[in-house]
């Protein structure tokens, strides 16, 4: 179980409260957060870094900075956006636009990161967005990234390189390898340098240099337009000094924007560390997926998978009109119903059809897909519309075999593909991912744009539900209290 409620537990009433025992693992750079409605929206987030004994490529950094970027609504998105935009008020379907962004709680050139004297330090990265992917660069330096999502690499140098929402990216940095030539000869020499997260405007439904969200309270100075450019200091001393040349500096990173690097979201170029431990195992069944977005019986904009809408309101599909033949959440959830009656879930057996060499995962029509234990299943998730969409799977890792972007990747990398729990699925593009199903329990897939949920972008895997019985799996009684 992993806290998201209506598929692994019943929500945690107002003073209540909850342990959560789990084994820390895989290590690596990952994220807790609330997943109830707009929670982590509103700022029920923080980092969880788990450490190895033996870090790889420890030797190459000798400290480490842990950086969170989120999207900052001056409105609550629980009360007031999130009513805004699943109502027929949004007659375009458009997700609210961030005001800001902040990087640890802190709004641009307001934070300063210290350097105390050390050379060498490790950057972990991690978007904890509602909607924004960004750009991420330093002024004058190379990044040598070490590590996607909770996977080591080799180390792989860029410039600048793209995170989508949920993702994360660990690189360290050596300011010996500063290029002294980003700093104008007219200029007094530098004791700082930006740190810059640049949002990808193309991911905003409109433009952002004159967009008045219709929702938006007047207050003075109004109105004021989303920047798109967020600023963080790394200072080289400890005087937390602004840097001495002008912020549109043509950079290193800047003047590289436009690469492979940045362009590839998923950064399947790098090479795990790990490549002798990261076999991967043939497919034995497959599932497409087709996402879509488009108005209900109510003139309300709603994201579909396989023309399914989940229930994200509350992670279950209550709000829909009952279908009896479908699993609901709204009062048992999926966990509690595979551990108690895991032969009666009414979900088909995989089958194999025509246009597949392989069993095919069923459904049962409602967003529930059964998943046999130890199944290793190749997903090829269609995005039919022009945004790019950071897709979760909950409970387990998976390889990126290919995408849209880099089609080759499947050839080039075969037996050594870049293993993440979050994939970017390209605009009117696709990828193929694989994933072993060795985790029994119920597992959401979804995209991780906080908007994209509300709308009913998700699914969700139930795997072994007789291996999860098997395994002597129980409902804790103070679990069980809260759904009463």
């Amino acid at each position: 179980m992993d806290g998201a409620v209506g598929a692994t537990q019943c929500p945690i009433p107002s003073s209540g409260e909850m342990t959560y025992k789990f084994r820390a693992q895989p290590a690596g750079t990952a994220w807790y957060h609330g997943h109830y409605l707009d929670q982590y929206t509103d700022g029920l987030i923080g980092p969880l870094v788990i450490r190895r004994q033996v870090e790889p490529n420890q030797e190459q950094y000798d400290t480490e900075r842990i950086l969170m970027v989120s999207d900052w609504y001056n409105d609550v998105a629980r009360t007031k956006l999130l009513s805004w935009f699943l109502s027929a008020k949004n007659t375009e379907g458009f997700e609210p636009i961030p005001d800001a962004i902040i990087v640890k709680g802190k709004f641009s050139q307001s934070l300063f990161v210290q350097t105390f004297g050390v050379t060498r330090i490790r950057f972990r990265i991690i978007n904890a967005a509602a909607f924004s992917m960004y750009t991420v660069s330093i002024d004058g330096l190379p990044l040598h990234i070490i590590e996607l999502d909770q996977t080591p690499l080799v180390p792989y140098t860029v410039f600048s390189f793209s995170i989508n929402v949920a993702q994360r990216v660990s690189f360290y940095v050596n300011l010996k390898e500063f290029d002294q030539t980003h700093v104008p000869s007219d200029v007094s020499s530098t004791k700082s340098i930006y740190i810059r997260f640049k949002a990808n405007s193309e991911m905003y439904p409109v433009d952002i240099d004159s967009y008045i969200a219709p929702y938006a309270t007047p207050c003075l100075p109004y109105p004021i337009f989303f920047n798109p450019l967020y600023l963080a200091i790394l200072s080289l001393d400890s005087s937390n000094s602004m840097p001495t040349y002008p912020v549109n500096q043509v950079t290193t990173g800047s003047s590289n924007l436009g690469s492979e690097d940045s362009e590839d979201v998923n950064i399947l170029r790098a090479r795990p560390f790990y490549q002798a431990n990261n076999k991967v195992p043939d497919a034995t069944h497959y599932l497409k997926l087709v996402i879509t977005f488009h108005q209900d019986s109510l003139n309300i904009t709603r994201g579909y998978i396989n023309n399914v809408t989940y229930g994200a309101a509350a992670n279950n599909p209550s709000h829909k009109p009952g279908n009896p033949k479908c699993i609901t959440s709204d009062k048992v959830p999926l966990l509690y119903q595979m551990a108690t009656t895991p032969n009666g879930l009414g979900i088909p057996s995989p089958i194999m059809t025509s246009d597949s060499r392989l069993p095919v995962i069923q459904s049962d029509g409602c967003g529930h897909y059964l998943v046999p234990y130890q199944a290793v299943v190749d997903i090829r998730l269609q995005n039919t519309d022009e945004g790019e969409h950071p897709f979760h799977l909950h409970g387990h890792h998976f390889w990126i075999i290919s995408t849209s972007d880099n089609p080759q990747a499947e050839q080039l990398y075969r037996g050594a593909y870049i293993k993440r729990d979050v994939v970017s699925v390209p605009g009117s593009g696709w990828v193929k991912i694989r994933f072993l199903a060795n985790n029994p329990g119920a597992w959401l897939f979804h995209c991780h744009i906080e908007w994209h949920m509300d709308a009913g972008l998700l699914l969700a895997f139930l795997v072994g539900p007789n291996e999860l019985v098997a395994q002597g799996y129980t409902i804790a009684a103070n679990q069980k209290r809260f759904c009463q």
